[in-house]
């Protein structure tokens, strides 16, 4: 017969133990307390939560399953075990058990937004707006159902409703950690990186951002021209996680940006040791190639690496409503998906160019972009390294329009005058990049260019 004095015994010394981080003494005291009484399902959800402490993970799951089978009607053995099934990633049944939670507890606001979270990694969408809805009606200020909504939403493409659900997540859950640079990354897609700098200053000014998060922050200044932002939290981070290699690849693309290419080159050195497959470190290694003008290099490093990771769309993946350590996407933010395209097209790979410029901003950029200076510019450049002078003179013309003193888009309309000798005109696009910039190199090699031409046409048989 079980001995409850015995097993009490066992238990309340199991509990100090828990109290000193003794975990390995506590787990012998609640075996020997659940030996004592099998039938005490919250002793076996100790030991559980005890195995789960010290890593044991399997064993844990099952303790949290018997625990149920013995407690039908308490709410805790269940919300454990959906936990552990969420953090194996088994979203399905992960869901099934923070189902059975909720029908003992509606208002538990953990098991709301997990179920929201496992549906929605699970694929199942739908389903997971619907525990939104429910857990909008039975729980007062369901925070953690907005966080994990909005990033349910985020993961469809459908930034609008996702902005504010993350919105309502922060009204209603100020201390949240990391849903303002959650909000930050939906601005930054949605093209408002200029929004972002208040929140991720508010995220630090509250202090205990983990460095995944930090990270991701810097991400969000790197890819809004915020180099001395970004350089400010790295350096932070960089007395702490010395030997991280995403650290170091950020690092090595903020002093590249900042022309510190010295530095540059010994964090992507780093990172490539700590981490050589680390996703977007060859893209960043050519880059600082090009920079430091090692030109044949950057090629053969960029031609493998478009191979083995083309670059496409950059709208959200349906994988990214992940937590934030495994949503940080391996494709290149807008600023970095312009710089690869230049480097693709100084280094002659144009069919790669062109599909990772189509693959984010289409074919009719000159129309679908007219207001976007970068994507015009580039646009314009491979239109000319087609040979179609026709688009590349639209896009350069539209380019000018926004951007009266743009020396790309008049070398550009001068370059392609001459091609059509159409001397005239070439020499109107001459004189007035002169007048901007007349010191520009690429300028005078149009007006000899312009020159030899002339002369060359005179020279040409009539007919």
């Amino acid at each position: 017969m079980a001995d409850p004095r015995k097993g009490e015994q066992h238990a309340n010394r199991a509990r100090e133990m828990l109290r000193q981080g003794r975990l390995a003494d506590a787990e012998r005291e609640l075996r020997a307390a659940v030996a004592s009484d099998p039938s005490r399902g919250d002793w076996m959800l100790n030991l559980g939560w005890t195995l789960e402490a010290i890593g044991r993970q399997d064993e844990a799951l099952q303790l949290y399953r018997q625990s149920a089978s013995l407690l039908p009607t308490a709410r805790d053995p269940r919300l454990a075990e959906g936990l552990m099934l969420a953090k194996l990633a088994r979203h399905d049944e992960a869901a099934t058990a923070f189902e059975s939670v909720l029908k003992l507890d509606p208002k538990c606001e953990t098991a709301a937004s997990m179920l929201i979270r496992s549906l929605a990694m699970a694929g199942r969408h739908e389903e997971a707006e619907t525990g939104y809805y429910l857990a909008l009606h039975s729980i007062d200020r369901p925070a953690t159902s907005h966080l994990e909504i909005a990033r349910s939403l985020l993961a469809r493409g459908d930034l609008k409703r996702a902005e504010h659900c993350f919105r309502r997540a922060i009204a209603e859950g100020p201390t949240l950690s990391g849903a303002r640079i959650e909000l930050a990354r939906v601005l930054l897609l949605a093209g408002r990186g200029a929004d972002t700098a208040v929140l991720l200053a508010e995220e630090f000014r509250r202090g205990g951002v983990p460095s995944h998060l930090a990270l991701e922050a810097v991400r969000i200044h790197l890819a809004t021209g915020r180099t001395a932002e970004a350089s400010q939290i790295l350096e932070q981070l960089a007395r702490n996680e010395p030997s991280n290699p995403r650290l170091h690849l950020l690092l090595a693309r903020t002093m590249r940006r900042r022309a510190d290419l010295s530095r540059a080159t010994r964090h992507i050195e780093i990172a490539s040791r700590l981490a050589s497959e680390l996703p977007g470190l060859a893209y960043e290694a050519a880059l600082i190639s090009l920079a430091r003008g090692v030109e044949s290099n950057a090629r053969d490093v960029l031609a493998k690496e478009f191979e083995a990771r083309p670059l496409g769309h950059l709208a959200p993946m349906p994988d990214r409503v992940a937590p934030m350590p495994d949503r940080v996407a391996p494709m290149p933010d807008r600023v970095d998906l312009i710089e690869i395209v230049g480097a693709l097209l100084s280094v002659g790979l144009i069919d790669q160019a062109e599909r990772a410029l189509h693959g984010h901003f289409g074919t009719d950029i000159r129309r679908a972009h007219s207001g976007d200076i970068e994507a015009l510019r580039l646009g314009a450049r491979l239109s000319l390294e087609r040979g179609d002078l026709r688009e590349g003179r639209a896009r350069s013309r539209r380019l000018l329009r926004l951007d009266p003193t743009s020396m790309v888009a008049l070398h550009n309309l001068a370059l392609i005058a001459i091609e059509r000798r159409d001397f005239a005109s070439a020499s109107g696009w001459i004189g007035r990049a002169r007048a901007i910039n007349p010191s520009d190199a690429g300028i005078r090699k149009l007006r000899t260019l312009l020159w030899w031409r002339r002369i060359t046409s005179r020279l040409l048989p009539r007919h």
